[in-house]
């Protein structure tokens, strides 16, 4: 018999089978679980604004009872108006840091962008109190900015990115030829998306 605290983590965030004899029926809630497939452990979650079904760990030596899944990576769009108004506000206070929020609203499919506040700021990083979410909004895009240093994540964007499921992007030489860098933070998965995200 299982402890009742392990009891409510696997059903909250269980492991399942994928099946090899009959078509994969991916998880229709909110939430995340785990999938053992014939090529190793899968990570699949799905949000009001993301369905994503990701490999975490490979294996080819043993012979696994199951079926294969393949990856897949769907975002809510945001327009990309929102992305080019936070590029100005960047550039408008670099060298300082900023940052800032494209919020979804999932019963009126509108998005908005929402500027961080920030309680510490300088040239090296950015602190703010997080904003709370109305009914029906999602944070689907967490921005900020590196003056005038280049796009990369940092050690401490990994920490803060670690336990949220979101797209992060920085912004970094915006005295200039302008560098970014998006990626996928799914629960310390970190999926690079590059310097062009498809959701624009």
């Amino acid at each position: 018999m299982l402890n009742r605290i392990d009891a409510v983590l696997q059903s909250a965030t269980p492991t399942v089978m994928v099946p090899r004899h009959e078509p994969f029926v991916p998880m229709a809630q909110y939430g995340h679980r785990f999938l053992a497939a014939s090529d190793g452990l899968w990570l699949e979650a799905r949000r009001a604004w993301l369905y994503l079904r990701w490999n975490l760990a490979k294996q080819a030596q043993v012979a696994m009872p199951y079926g294969a899944v393949e990856p897949v990576v769907q975002v809510q769009k945001v327009p990309g108006r929102l992305v080019e108004e936070f590029i100005s506000f960047a550039r408008d206070v670099c060298p300082l840091e900023c940052a800032a929020w494209i919020i979804w609203n999932d019963e009126t499919d509108q998005c908005k962008l929402v500027k961080m506040v920030p309680t510490s700021v300088s040239s090296a990083s950015v602190a703010f109190n997080r904003p709370a979410l109305g009914d029906n909004e999602h944070l689907v895009v967490d921005l900020h900015s590196h003056g005038r240093l280049p796009a990369f994540f940092t050690s401490e964007d990994n920490r803060d990115d670690r336990g949220e499921f979101k797209v992060a992007g920085v912004f970094g030489k915006l005295d200039g030829d302008i560098e970014c860098r998006f990626r996928l933070c799914a629960n310390g998965l970190y999926i690079d998306m590059g310097n062009k995200w498809e959701g624009q």
